[in-house]
């Protein structure tokens, strides 16, 4: 089941809102019994259950097992008791295990289990047997671990935990919420809802529902053909390919969890921010401080600093960040093309550092003064935009090729079929009413304008989360949304998936 899909919009949803608002009732009437916050977490994780089965409901033993293995692994170090750093003396001649070891023991077993079925899933050649979200639940659970080791976690019910790694808005895509965001939400006593902030998280699934359905699956037709059809294309029919994928990547991501921070924010649950306006960085370090910023920040908490992070000398810190992206890389995918990207995004990352070293310059201007400010944002959009061609390819030999057509410079009249995928029913009819269908370029003109307004939009406007925060439960906003949702339902000609469910 997929937010933009008939079933999620027009039957599962509706019912876990309503079913959501029964209990609240239940739960504000006796909020203050020991089984008012049970409550809730019990129901939503039914619904989180009853969600993720309908995809494939082979999938669920797989979750239920890991998080059967990794709550047990966390009763052993609750049992333990004591911080990773503490020595206890053994029980007389017992010769029993000092605690911060048996934490150690359950943390590393943790480890080997969940990168263990990561590696065996996703790269094992398991066939088409790959749980849904393994990627994110996997990295939820070994986030809960660590800091069960390193005590930031105290008496987490089983109730609790499996809400907080099967929470159905973020489990199959993100955002990685961290235990210690999430986990005191579910324990908050009931409160009367606030339906302004209803209302803007309804505003804010539509914006993302809007993103998917309208922006992005338009702009994949377009890369799916031009990756379908290399032969065909010429320099600048590469160069729209390129940006298209860009755009759709975009969109695609940051509209899921736009609708995920929405349908939990309706829930009362607050989900960590996971976009902001990345297309704006002037440099690759910005970047990647404003795309999938909780990846981001995983990686730097559990991985860059414990190799030591800046705190080792120059040398060290930008081998760190090399591993970081690899690494990164290869949890993409298995593919060579993802290590090539991976790299890309490490050796810029490592030279733009040396740069600010050389020029002292570690600064919030970034890279370049503000007088160049525009240049830095457009060539690092050129650069990420080359790096996602090795994201997007099916190899790295089609990567190379797709980066050669562009290269070659061979400029000409655009692929007919192309531009074709930018032309949307309701924009055309436009066109011909307007009675510029007979215009010689007249099929080229969604292409530019559908092109030209998003890279303004993400250049120069606000994103969805941001403008939320300032639309106010009136007609005019009303009128919008119910027309962007009614457009968006509309266009449902046929669903597609995520483009981060095959990561």
């Amino acid at each position: 089941m997929l937010f933009n899909s008939y079933g999620f919009l027009f039957l599962f949803f509706p019912l876990a809102l309503a079913g959501y608002g029964i209990c609240q009732r239940i739960g504000t009437t006796f909020r203050r019994g020991i089984y008012a916050s049970a409550l809730r977490v019990l129901y939503l994780l039914g619904v989180s259950f009853i969600f993720y089965g309908c995809f494939h409901p082979e999938y669920l033993p797989v979750l239920l097992g890991s998080m059967a293995v990794n709550y047990v692994l966390y009763r052993q170090m609750e049992r333990s008791g004591n911080s990773p750093g503490s020595v206890h003396k053994q029980a007389g001649r017992s010769g029993r295990m000092p605690d911060h070891r048996t934490k150690k023991a359950a943390l590393l077993a943790g480890l080997a289990v969940n990168l263990g079925a990561l590696i065996f899933f996703k790269y094992l050649g398991t066939g088409n047997f790959v749980p849904l979200g393994v990627s994110f639940y996997t990295f939820t659970q070994t986030a809960f671990l660590i800091e069960a080791y390193r005590g930031n976690l105290k008496q987490v019910s089983a109730l609790s935990y499996g809400l907080y790694v099967s929470f159905f808005p973020k489990m199959i895509q993100g955002p990685i919420a961290m235990p210690g965001e999430i986990l005191p939400q579910f324990q908050k006593s009931w409160q009367k809802a606030d339906w302004e902030q209803v209302y803007r998280n309804l505003y804010l699934f539509v914006l993302g529902l809007f993103k998917k359905v309208l922006i992005a699956d338009t702009l994949g037709k377009a890369v799916d053909f031009g990756y379908a059809n290399p032969g065909a294309l010429n320099s600048g029919d590469g160069l729209i390919v390129m940006l298209a994928y860009t755009l759709q990547l975009y969109f695609d991501f940051s509209g899921y969890c736009d609708m995920a921070m929405g349908i939990a924010g309706m829930f009362g649950i607050v989900l960590p921010l996971n976009f902001h306006s990345p297309y704006k960085a002037s440099n690759i370090l910005e970047f990647w401080k404003r795309w999938h910023m909780t990846l981001t920040g995983f990686f730097t908490k559990y991985l860059y600093i414990p190799l030591g992070g800046s705190r080792r000398g120059k040398a060290r810190t930008y081998l760190n960040c090399l591993i970081v992206f690899l690494v990164s890389g290869i949890w993409h995918g298995a593919g060579w093309q993802f290590l090539v990207w991976g790299l890309m995004h490490g050796v810029l990352d490592i030279l733009t550092r040396i740069w600010m070293d050389l020029k002292g310059s570690r600064t919030k201007t970034g890279l370049v003064p503000k007088a160049g400010h525009g240049a830095g944002v457009l060539l690092t959009f050129l650069y990420v935009s080359a790096a996602w061609i090795f994201f997007r390819a099916p190899s790295v030999k089609e990567a190379v090729g797709m980066i050669k057509t562009i290269l070659r410079c061979s400029f000409g009249k655009i692929n007919w079929e192309l531009a074709g995928c930018f032309n949307l029913d309701e924009f055309w009819y436009v066109i011909k009413v307007l009675g510029l269908d007979g215009w010689p370029y007249a099929h080229y003109i969604l292409m530019v304008l559908i092109l030209v307004i998003l890279l303004l939009t993400v250049f120069f406007g606000k994103n969805a989360a941001e403008y939320v925060r300032t639309v106010k439960p009136d007609a005019v906003n009303t009128a919008v949304m119910a027309f962007l949702f009614v457009w968006s339902i509309l266009s449902f000609s046929q669903v597609s998936s995520f483009l981060y469910v095959n990561f």
